[in-house]
């Protein structure tokens, strides 16, 4: 079992800092590394956080996921971590088919509540755990949930997706602009970025270094929080060593 690259760690830590003290937060299945991220803002510099890791023996909600959505649907959820086979510029992502939809060259297993969640939620932290052009794309084959809608006021809308965090780099989103490249991860280069990018995005002259972790929370990481993924992501946790 291969352990974490460094741009993984990085990226677990920036995950991590997208929740804040008080925050009610929360991710969906096949989600290891926000997993990873909840419980360890949790340990760390978030410890009156309310986080919800599905699969997890401590999830709260009755009936499978409806217990779930209404929650999220009263409001009192600040963080959800989304992902998408394919994610673009404008926050959108397709969770649908690759290719046409009715006709597709790849179907995909579904939007799982993604469209409710993307407009319900108050900060959707989308993130990429490979940054490559075909998951990074112009425009996203179909919208299964959309990152922008300016047609709809902050009342019919009070969700908003906030920003995109790869193993590489973090992106701002702050539509209609381009995405912003806040930060690139340690040893990481613009240029190859930009390579491996498919949308369009700005970047300061000056791009900051994304915060590694400190050794304080990679301690945590590999001792408590480890022992919570191992109940639910066993492969995941091994790659912890």
């Amino acid at each position: 079992m291969n352990p974490l690259t460094p741009g993984e760690e990085v990226m677990i830590a920036a995950l991590a800092r997208q929740v804040r003290e008080g925050d009610t937060a929360a991710c969906g299945t096949l989600s290891p590394m926000p997993a990873a991220a909840l419980w360890l803002a949790q340990l760390t510099h978030a410890p009156q956080a309310e986080v919800f890791v599905a699969g997890s023996s401590d999830w709260p909600f009755s009936g499978e996921w409806q217990g779930f959505f209404d929650f999220a649907q009263q409001g009192r959820l600040k963080v959800f971590f989304l992902s998408g086979a394919q994610i673009d510029g404008r926050g959108n992502i397709n969770l649908m088919a690759v290719g046409d939809y009715r006709q597709p060259q790849v179907r995909l297993p579904g939007g799982a509540g993604s469209a409710i969640l993307a407009y319900v939620v108050e900060r959707v932290v989308l993130f990429k755990t490979v940054h490559e052009p075909r998951g990074l794309v112009p425009q996203v084959d179909v919208v299964t949930a959309p990152g922008y809608t300016p047609q709809l006021s902050p009342r019919q809308r009070p969700g908003k997706v906030t920003c995109l965090i790869t193993p590489k780099c973090v992106f701002q989103f702050a539509p209609p602009e381009p995405p912003l490249l806040e930060s690139l991860h340690p040893g990481e280069a613009l240029e190859e970025v930009r390579q491996l990018t498919g949308f369009e995005f700005r970047a300061p002259a000056e791009i900051p270094a994304t915060p590694a972790l400190t050794p304080e929370a990679r301690e945590l990481l590999y001792g408590p929080v480890k022992e919570k993924l191992a109940r639910v992501y066993p492969q995941f946790a091994e790659r912890l060593l």
